[in-house]
């Protein structure tokens, strides 16, 4: 099948901000069987997904990802990387809904599936539980699961004493000394060294090389995260959820998951609310699984999740 790319940008919920978006899609109107809107991990952006998205797209789908507030091409001339504005992760999930009325717009009669990784996956489940509504089914890929309260007080002590020290967009290596690998369940969990983002060395290396990707985030950009992993680990996230198909994707070697334990964990707690869930976990396969050297089985599991929702549906 035929297929095009375009770029486009709208206004963000933040005054005087763009926010940049690639589309991927059928070059025919008439071959679209639906649209999936992607949300990206952090210190990354769109272009990452331009292969998983030219194949979803011969396959007849819509894919439209967007770069967040604070990353790739939707940081403005003296903006400042890994910042989200006063509205933090709140102002990226607005964008968000932004995008789907723009895309839903074009494509009104076809399912509609959002898709988040790691940061991507939080905002995702923060999606749902306020527009739902709007979607047929929603994707949490390489996300992770509940932290103690006590720790997520603490972490909110240090993030808070950093910003009143070097202010909202400072920075502190404190975030990366207590984001490695070894303590990857303690802090910060979205920060992860290169060499657990693929198997594959070649796509390591493009991330390395890639200078829009790996840059540390503001203090606040951190605190926002750890904020919004507290709001959809609670118990009450899994009540708000809507009831609409869910696929938890990852790797059993990535850290941000807990090694399987806390997607495993995510999808138990979502099956006890009543929800319809497909957990996969790939043996050895780390954190960025769209990169990792089984993709093309990854990529075939997601079309597979997505054309069981189409059949349901018809």
């Amino acid at each position: 099948m035929d297929i095009k790319q375009r770029e486009l940008s709208f206004d963000s919920c933040v005054e005087d901000e763009r926010i940049f978006v690639r589309i991927l899609e059928p070059a025919e109107k008439a071959n679209v069987r639906g649209v999936l809107q992607i949300a990206h991990g952090m210190s990354e952006h769109s272009l990452l997904y331009v292969e998983f998205a030219k194949y979803m797209a011969a396959e007849g789908f819509v894919v439209a990802v967007n770069d967040h507030l604070g990353h790739g091409k939707s940081v403005s001339a003296g903006g400042s990387y890994g910042y989200f504005g006063r509205g933090g992760c709140q102002n990226l999930v607005q964008d968000m809904h932004k995008l789907y009325t723009l895309i839903h717009r074009d494509y009104p009669k076809v399912p509609y599936v959002l898709m988040g990784h790691s940061m991507g996956s939080l905002l995702v489940r923060s999606y749902c539980t306020q527009h739902g509504d709007e979607l047929a089914g929603a994707v949490f890929m390489g996300t992770c699961g509940s932290t103690s309260e006590a720790a997520f007080k603490v972490q909110k002590l240090i993030c808070s004493t950093v910003i009143k020290k070097k202010g909202e967009k400072g920075h502190d290596e404190i975030f990366r000394k207590m984001a490695s690998v070894k303590n990857s369940g303690n802090f910060a969990p979205f920060f992860i060294p290169a060499d657990w983002i693929s198997r594959d060395t070649d796509e390591v290396e493009k991330y390395i090389q890639d200078p829009l990707c790996g840059f540390d985030l503001t203090a606040s950009g951190y605190r926002d995260i750890l904020l919004l992993q507290e709001q959809v680990t609670a118990p009450g996230w899994f009540k708000k959820m809507p009831h609409i198909p869910i696929m938890l994707i990852s790797g059993d070697s990535d850290p941000v998951g807990g090694f399987g334990k806390g997607v495993r964990q995510t999808a138990r707690k979502l099956k006890k609310t009543g929800h319809d869930v497909r957990l996969i976990l790939y043996p050895g396969a780390k954190h960025s699984v769209l990169c990792e050297t089984n993709r093309v089985e990854v990529f075939n599991d997601i079309e597979k999740f997505l054309d069981d929702i189409l059949e349901v549906l018809s």
